[in-house]
């Protein structure tokens, strides 16, 4: 992988200083990045970098992450060229073939782009995320038959642009007016989820985040995402995550729990193994991965000390994790959560779930197959809701990964771990939550020795932080915490 700082002679001649830092950040930038996916930098001078990668997906992930990384670094827009071919080390540099055409592929880049050659989209074309168009076969020096080249698409790499007040009331009433018209001609619920769903990209001012990757001690790499300042709170999931696009992102949750938890504290959200932005041809769900998970991002981050919100099925690995490292905890949200799943023949619902494992790993791109998995978690959302939520659900992963989630999480009581708590616990609960019933919650909350239960009205997706209220009791409770977790940034 080749890399070049776009416009970096003229800037030099214009303000040599601003050239000295943005080379420094260049450099810093490439070399965090390229180890985070087991890369190996083998030269970074000037403007420029070379780095050699275990895999094609490696490196095109990488790419990928560098560019959207730069949404920090307004000064500074990268050309990336990714080739796969053999090379050769020789006197602690690497030549070869490899090297010769990644160099030659590097200019075809747009500025803010990623070309690469057809071996390196052969490998990763079947990737969800890895969307590129063709360029055509391309000829170059020292090379002897032309080789095809593909541009990556990395839309969300450039901050977005503020759009002009009369160009944004233009494009509101033609949205209005075709959203009017659809309304009438075609299916109500189907295009109130579109705009749901759509709206947001062009209207919404999201709060921005940092995102970064870690690596699990089993292999697995890790994306998680900050904003805000201050003292650390660590958001645990199940599963049904992507930190882009999904229902907690910064792009649906402008006016919720992310900027009411980033106002004052460093929240930090990640995707689990098998879903979102994190690698999904993964097979281990078990407790022990998950734990491995939380401890690869809050060792990534450096956080000493901090406070975690765990969710749903997170509760189970945040319960594991606070009992492995209670130095580490300063105090411990467990929202609509249990201390053991349901075992098959226990609950009517969870068994309809475990019955429809194999589908999921079938036709789980099929609405009618999601919607299983909708009228469990939220029974009583209006088809509006349903078809939104079903989205959601679709983008965090495949079925695959579902049914090895679910398959796993029925092996799992933390109830020991659990006596073991000695930070300050607030277990809060929907009072009509069907998934995790409330009486999995008192059963929880009496395993804890300094526990505070609370109950809250709603159903499950109210009870992990969908309602003011429970956002407001989550972040009153760390707050509580005057002395708790020392402030803190991402490192």
């Amino acid at each position: 992988m080749f890399t070049d700082v776009v416009g970096y002679t003229a800037l030099t001649e214009r303000d040599e200083a601003a050239a000295v830092r943005v080379r420094a950040q260049h450099r810093d930038l490439v070399r965090t990045l390229v180890e985070q996916f087991e890369g190996e930098v083998i030269d970074s001078t000037g403007d420029e970098s070379l780095s050699i990668f275990p895999s094609a997906l490696r490196g095109v992930d990488c790419a990928l992450a560098l560019q959207g990384a730069l949404r920090s670094y307004p000064d500074m827009r990268l050309r990336i060229g990714i080739h796969l071919g053999d090379v050769i080390r020789r006197n602690g540099e690497v030549v070869g073939e490899g090297v010769n055409v990644a160099a030659r592929i590097r200019p075809l880049a747009e500025p803010g782009g990623i070309c690469v050659s057809e071996p390196v989209y052969q490998m990763v074309r079947s990737r969800a995320h890895v969307k590129a168009h063709a360029l055509g076969a391309q000829s170059f020096k020292n090379v002897s038959t032309p080789l095809a080249v593909y541009a990556l698409a990395v839309s969300d790499a450039e901050p977005a642009r503020p759009v002009p007040r009369r160009r944004r009331l233009l494009w509101v009433a033609l949205a209005s007016v075709l959203v009017l018209v659809a309304v009438i001609a075609l299916n109500r619920s189907a295009i109130l989820a579109w705009v749901a769903l759509t709206a947001p990209r062009y209207f919404s001012h999201p709060i921005e985040q940092k995102i970064g990757f870690a690596q699990t001690s089993d292999g697995v790499r890790i994306a998680y995402a900050t904003t805000g300042q201050g003292p650390p709170i660590v958001n645990v999931l199940g599963w049904a995550t992507h930190i882009e696009g999904g229902f907690s992102s910064p792009l649906y949750d402008a006016a919720g729990l992310l900027p009411m938890s980033s106002a004052n504290h460093l929240f930090v959200r990640y995707d689990g193994r098998g879903f979102g932005l994190s690698d999904r041809d993964v097979k281990d769900f078990s407790l022990d991965a998950r734990v491995r998970d939380i401890e690869a991002v809050t060792d990534a981050l450096h956080l000493d000390r901090f406070g975690i919100y765990a969710m749903s099925a997170g509760g189970l690995a945040a319960i594991a994790y606070v009992a492995r490292h209670p130095e580490r905890v300063s105090r411990l949200v467990l929202a609509s959560t249990t201390a053991a799943a349901a075992r098959p023949g226990q609950s009517p619902g969870f068994d309809r779930i475990l019955r429809a494992l194999p589908l999921f790993e079938t036709d789980w791109q099929t609405p009618a197959v999601t919607n299983i998995m909708v009228d469990w978690v939220a029974p009583t959302a209006n088809d509006v809701q349903r078809r939104v939520l079903g989205e959601f659900f679709r983008r965090s992963g495949s079925g695959v990964a579902i049914a090895g989630f679910f398959r796993a999480l029925t092996e799992v009581d933390v109830s020991e771990q659990a006596r073991q708590i000695t930070v300050p616990t607030l277990v809060i609960h929907a009072r009509d939550d069907q998934p995790v019933p409330i009486e999995a919650g008192r059963a929880l909350a009496a395993l804890i020795p300094n526990v505070r239960f609370e109950v809250v009205e709603g159903g499950h997706l109210e009870g992990t932080g969908g309602s003011p209220d429970v956002r407001g009791r989550i972040i009153k409770f760390f707050d509580e915490d005057s002395s708790g977790a020392a402030s803190a940034s991402p490192k």
